[in-house]
């Protein structure tokens, strides 16, 4: 039995690996991981280059790392969700069987009755209302689902992603059947640590300081690490000449986000000395700081509204003897074209070549916010990582 989880891996640690042994031993003989590529969902760029995080991967237990570009990577939850399960729906049906996710909660059926509730929340008067009033989309749904009774499952990030993906099988795929693995250790962005398990927003502020944190990961890697406050000038001389048309078709983007925005570039330019400065002035109940941060991520970037059509294509990062049997698997059955080549993925459409495009812009940002010497890649020019 093959099964699918969607990933980060924003460094990987040992509550990854944990999280791939349960699958394992929940029965899953192989593995096929969707992870982000160079741009990640809380809109931030990768602490490490995708193809060393896809190495780690297949190392601790997974068998087969298929990237998810930009800009799904750096999309709103219901985006990111779908794109990777349209990822694994494309390796055809029946080949991935089962899709595990970690959360704080492992009671599917509570998951799926709220993933259920979701659906019909979508052109919902409960929503409109709180829209119409001010409230962003996803502030919105999670108040009707306070007053609906299922809020609380939606409490957390992780659980809040569990649903999406249920809701995308259900969608997409409904041959994949869930599995829940109930989180071990640090919360998710916890500041602490717990026996040998530390969130990954811990690790990335350990990195950055300079601590060791090698309790808590698998292998310490020896590449320098990179952070988005160090291309912080890019990003702020995106915003600062932006005008409203290139606001307003930013993904996400809202009457009132856009004037909040035309607003402080107006009358308070002279504060933005920083981009935690900018996400000070504009944070609140209705923008939260992680749409704050894709925003801006997807103004440098240059990610339009309209550039989030269907996911073209899957690029091959890293696999084994048994990811290869995966793709054996899938030879005749994909509905969607899997290469390591991205060169040749790129010429499959135009909406490929866009993708390409944007994920080697991700990729230059990366490379550019990096502690160590700038030194650009051709990602056309990169090999697939093969692991015994």
């Amino acid at each position: 039995m093959t099964a699918g989880i969607v990933a980060e891996y924003n460094p990987f640690h040992n509550g990854h690996k944990y999280h791939l042994q349960k699958t394992r031993e929940g029965g899953a003989d192989r593995i096929v991981v969707i992870m982000s590529a160079n741009a990640v969902q809380r809109g931030d760029i990768a602490i490490y280059d995708k193809q060393l995080r896809a190495q780690q991967a297949v190392e601790n237990g997974a068998d087969l790392v298929i990237e998810l570009p930009c800009p799904y990577s750096c999309a709103n939850a219901q985006i990111f969700a779908e794109s990777a399960v349209r990822l694994m729906a494309g390796l055809g049906e029946g080949v991935v069987e089962r899709i595990s996710f970690g959360c704080e909660c492992s009671d599917i059926e509570k998951l799926t009755h709220a993933a259920r509730e979701l659906e019909k929340l979508d052109d919902s008067p409960l929503v409109a209302e709180r829209t119409a009033a001010g409230l962003s989309y996803p502030r919105a749904v999670y108040e009707a689902a306070c007053e609906l009774g299922f809020g609380e499952v939606l409490g957390s990030p992780n659980n809040t992603l569990a649903v999406e993906y249920i809701k995308a099988v259900r969608k997409l795929a409904p041959w994949i059947t869930p599995m829940a693995v109930e989180r071990q250790g640090a919360e998710h962005d916890s500041q602490v640590t717990k026996g040998r398990f530390a969130s990954a927003s811990q690790l990335r502020r350990m990195i950055a300081e300079g601590m060791d944190i090698s309790p808590y990961v698998p292998q310490v890697s020896q590449a320098a690490p990179s952070f988005l406050k160090n291309g912080e000038k890019i990003m702020l001389y995106k915003l600062l000449t932006a005008d409203e048309q290139a606001l307003a078709q930013l993904p996400d983007m809202t009457d009132n986000l856009k004037n909040r925005l035309l607003e402080i570039l107006r009358e308070q330019r002279h504060e933005l000395t920083s981009i935690e400065k900018l996400y000070q002035l504009v944070k609140s109940k209705n923008f939260t700081l992680a749409r704050i941060r894709r925003t801006l991520l997807h103004l440098t970037l240059g990610v339009k509204q309209d550039g989030f059509t269907d996911i073209p294509y899957g690029r091959i990062l890293a696999l084994n003897e048994r990811g290869r049997e995966i793709l054996s698997q899938a030879k005749d059955k994909k509905t969607l074209e899997y290469s390591a080549s991205l060169a040749k993925l790129s010429c499959l459409t135009p909406q490929a070549k866009t993708v390409a495009e944007l994920e080697l812009a991700a990729g230059t940002l990366m490379q550019l916010c990096s502690e160590g010497s700038f030194s650009p890649m051709n990602d056309y020019t990169r090999s697939v990582r093969i692991c015994r």
